[in-house]
């Protein structure tokens, strides 16, 4: 079984990961949106633009990871849901979305701290830690 972190590890771990800034998926979405734009005027201009939203997207991802392997190697990033996993216990695991605003249908908040059963893939079963 790998580590099993506290809360008050999590709130460090969070409050490190918290100096990368904020990932406004609204805004990542945005760019998207533009790219798509300018597809429909230049289709080779779409590759080149949606390759700049990836970079962007690519380069907090490679800061994310590089500083998890330094302090949380046990974490790990969900993409689909926008959230860090760290284990909790044998049974849950502590999450940390990276992304603030509406990320696929679910509001988040950036670098807020909740619990969830390990291996759930429900946002449903997350409970927010309330005396953050």
């Amino acid at each position: 079984m790998s580590k099993c972190y506290t809360l008050e590890e999590v709130r460090s771990i969070r409050d490190e990961i918290s100096k990368l800034g904020e990932r406004k998926f609204d805004e990542l979405e945005a760019k998207l949106r533009k790219a798509e734009k300018e597809f429909h005027k230049a289709g080779a201009k779409w590759s080149k633009l949606h390759a700049k939203w990836s970079k962007t997207k690519a380069e907090w991802d490679l800061k994310l990871f590089t500083f998890l392997v330094l302090i949380c190697p046990e974490a790990h990033y969900r993409d689909w849901g926008g959230y860090l996993a760290i284990p909790k216990s044998e049974n849950e695991e502590w999450i940390i979305p990276v992304f603030t605003g509406d990320f696929f249908s679910i509001k988040h908040k950036a670098f807020s701290i909740w619990e969830m059963p390990k291996y759930s893939c429900n946002g449903r079963d997350a409970r927010e830690v309330k005396n953050e």
